[in-house]
């Protein structure tokens, strides 16, 4: 895929927003937007290209296919679809890190947009939705940052008395 200048800016941008986050954001959103439909596992919405890249392991099942159930014909096989296992938020945030441009653009920005455009259609596509996400993921990090600590759900190290 071939970018402009422009392009290319923004989602260097959208990288860098997206690496500021802490490990537990950075892996919980990366998730999210894999896991859009709360498959648990089975992503058939994601191609297997970005699942890899994204650092997704292929859990192979127990058997590649389920044996026929007595109702079914007995010529009738059933295949399990694979099942991926996350990366850690430390490998996650070493492939993101690793990643030129163009990957990022085609594994990550493809999946924020495959996953966030339904909910967010005024961010459009390409540069409009590029700057979008790169604003969304700097609000997400001030957000939590200034964060006021609610001290009656704050664990204290000291025991209670």
């Amino acid at each position: 895929m071939k970018m402009n200048g422009q392009s290319r800016t923004f989602v260097k941008q959208v990288q860098v927003d997206l690496l500021a986050l802490s490990d537990t954001d950075l892996n919980r959103i990366i998730h999210q937007w894999v896991d859009d439909k709360n498959t648990y596992g089975h992503y058939p919405a994601v191609a297997e290209d970005t699942l890899r890249a994204l650092g997704y392991m292929r859990v192979p099942p127990e058997s590649e296919i389920l044996p026929s159930l007595p109702i079914d014909d007995p010529e009738t096989v059933h295949e399990v679809s694979a099942t991926w296992q996350p990366p850690s938020p430390a490998d996650l945030r070493t492939l993101l890190t690793g990643m030129d441009v163009n990957l990022f653009a085609q594994h990550v920005i493809a999946l924020a947009f495959q996953s966030l455009h339904s909910v967010y259609p005024e961010w459009y596509e390409g540069l409009t939705f590029n700057a979008h996400l790169a604003n969304y993921l700097r609000q997400m990090r001030i957000s939590w940052h200034s964060r006021p600590v609610d001290i009656a759900t704050t664990r204290s190290p000291y025991p209670a008395r």
